[in-house]
């Protein structure tokens, strides 16, 4: 949780303010600096997303520690690199090796489920993706007291040493199992062996679109604010608002959803997130006034945000122990496209419909992810695990 929070952070407090410097690399136009942003800033995730198979043999095959240490290690020479971009297209390669060599956020959530037990899976995932909202919380902040403070290039060698110091965390107290260390004398898999188990299809489904979920909110946002009666001159101050309480909520409900699905068949609360998500998200299509956006956003937090969670917490119920570490980095790794390609989606829809037109096809998404998950995972997870290893 230290290595998660120190790096997320690092990594977050910088990333706000991509598109200065963008601006510093001499794109003067504010729509090629917008066009240019959304491309370097989504990059990332998406070449990380589409590597999580990748980095999961790794880990079954060396030890997930050294695959996070290794992450870890590059994270930090690559950040600080950026102080030193005087093109767009050296910033670009440094977005892609970041994708390229960091793994650290597909292999915490799977180092988590795979350390607990089974029952406990969705607790401790719960505990890591609350440690990751929580420092996205603070961050942004920080990271513009840090700008103005020293510099934007400099901030980006600050954000090394976060990653340096998570590193030094990580090596010194994480400790492997004698089951983790040896896991690379187990049969390897590949993303083939685990759509085997008719119970990851549907989870990949809930981890994808629960993720393009959440990731249609942050880019439109500022825009959609605009136009419900929010002042020009609050606009920022409106929309880190409703952007911070919706973080927050979402860090609350992560945590709560992961220790309640230690008492409650986590196939149950899932039904009811999905069904939260659904009942707060469709009427932001609908409002008239921005504190309408602020209510909704965070009661959609608290209790749609736990979907994500839930979804793991079943994945380390139901799949087996061989394959749990490599199947959940590839569902966390897949996610991550999930986030990575919905702002784009977002914009279209803005762009060819309207602004509430996002609203209304992430209610639809919640709505049909409720009818999936009540068709394929009302079964106990154990009779599906036992069929899919008959």
């Amino acid at each position: 949780m230290l290595s998660v929070f120190v790096s997320f952070s690092g990594f977050t407090f910088v990333s706000p303010f991509l598109p200065f410097f963008i601006k510093q690399l001499g794109v003067t136009n504010e729509g090629d600096a917008a066009l240019w942003s959304g491309v370097i800033f989504g990059v990332s995730p998406l070449i990380s997303g589409l590597l999580a198979p990748f980095w999961a043999g790794r880990a079954e095959r060396f030890g997930p520690k050294r695959v996070v240490l290794f992450s870890l290690a590059a994270y930090a020479v690559v950040l600080s690199a950026n102080a030193a971009v005087q093109t767009l297209p050296q910033l670009l390669a440094l977005r892609l090796a970041i994708g390229v060599l960091g793994s650290v956020g597909v292999m915490s959530t799977a180092l988590a489920s795979t350390l607990a037990p089974p029952e406990q899976a969705g607790e401790a995932v719960g505990l890591m993706q609350a440690t990751a909202l929580a420092s996205g919380i603070a961050a942004p902040i920080f990271g513009g007291v840090v700008v103005d403070a020293i510099g934007l290039r400099p901030a980006y060698v600050l954000a090394g040493v976060c990653s340096a110091v998570a590193w030094v965390a990580m090596a010194i107290g994480y400790r492997e199992e004698a089951a983790q260390r040896g896991i690379q004398r187990r049969q390897r898999r590949s993303l083939r062996d685990y759509f085997k188990f008719p119970i990851f299809i549907s989870l990949v489904l809930t981890v994808f679109l629960s993720r393009f979920i959440d990731g249609t909110f942050g880019p439109q946002l500022p825009l959609y604010l605009a136009t419900l009666q929010a002042p020009a001159a609050r606009l920022g101050l409106i929309t880190g608002t409703v952007m911070t309480f919706g973080a927050i909520a979402t860090s609350i409900a992560a945590a709560g959803a992961g220790r309640l699905s230690v008492r409650i068949a986590p196939q149950r609360l899932l039904l009811w997130s999905l069904l939260g998500g659904a009942a707060f998200c469709l009427p932001l299509a609908f409002v008239w006034h921005w504190s309408h956006v602020l209510v909704l956003r965070t009661l959609l937090g608290l209790l749609g945000g736990g979907a994500l969670i839930l979804a793991y917490a079943i994945a380390g119920r139901s799949l087996p122990s061989d394959v749990r570490l490599g199947a959940i980095a590839t569902l966390a790794g897949l996610g991550q496209i999930g986030m990575a390609v919905s702002p784009f989606i977002a914009g279209l829809l803005a762009k060819w419909i309207n602004l509430p037109s996002i609203f209304v096809l992430d209610g639809l998404l919640y709505l049909f992810l409720f009818a999936w998950c009540w068709w394929r995972l009302a079964p106990e997870p154990q009779a599906v695990v036992v069929e899919a290893t008959d």
